[in-house]
């Protein structure tokens, strides 16, 4: 239920931030917009300094926390590739997938090929479970020391506001 209630968090911040993400017209006609990264990155960042309540010179200090933060975060929500636990690209396995981003990902890709296939060494399959499970940890600890950096230059109130917007636990 905490996953489920998270998802919708995230959906709901996507689609509040996600206001002028939209930036560049599609290059393939039809008069709709491309999503831009960047632009919704910037506008997250902005939003979030706003948010804080915080001057240049103290965003100048939070910011690359606040970045390496939301960074791990991201990833530790990731499953496959993302947040749903489900291939990117789409649901054909034989659609290209881009490269992987990160270690877990592209131990998790493996794993699912593992799955997929029937005839599959069940020893192979327990050393990657494991491989993947050691990396999440490794992960874990990341964020939590990540963390911890992050709270160390924040007021109770920016903390309050981080942690009611799952960048702190």
């Amino acid at each position: 239920m905490r996953h489920i209630v998270y998802v919708f968090g995230m959906v709901a911040m996507l689609c509040l931030f996600s206001g002028g993400a939209w930036a560049q017209e599609n290059p393939g006609g039809g008069g709709g917009r491309q999503f831009d990264p960047e632009a919704f990155r910037k506008q997250m960042l902005d939003r979030l300094k706003e948010r804080l309540g915080v001057t240049e010179d103290e965003w100048k200090a939070l910011q690359p926390k606040v970045e390496a933060v939301q960074k791990l975060v991201m990833e530790s929500r990731m499953r496959g590739g993302n947040m749903f636990g489900r291939r990117r690209g789409g649901e054909d396995p034989n659609q290209p997938q881009p490269e992987p981003r990160n270690e877990l990902e592209k131990k998790t890709r493996e794993l699912q090929a593992l799955a997929d296939n029937k005839d599959a060494d069940p020893k192979a399959v327990k050393d990657k479970m494991k491989e993947i499970r050691d990396l999440r940890e490794k992960a874990k600890g990341d964020l939590k020391k990540a963390q911890d950096e992050l709270r160390e230059l924040l007021t109770p109130r920016q903390e309050a506001q981080l942690l009611l917007m799952g960048y702190l636990e």
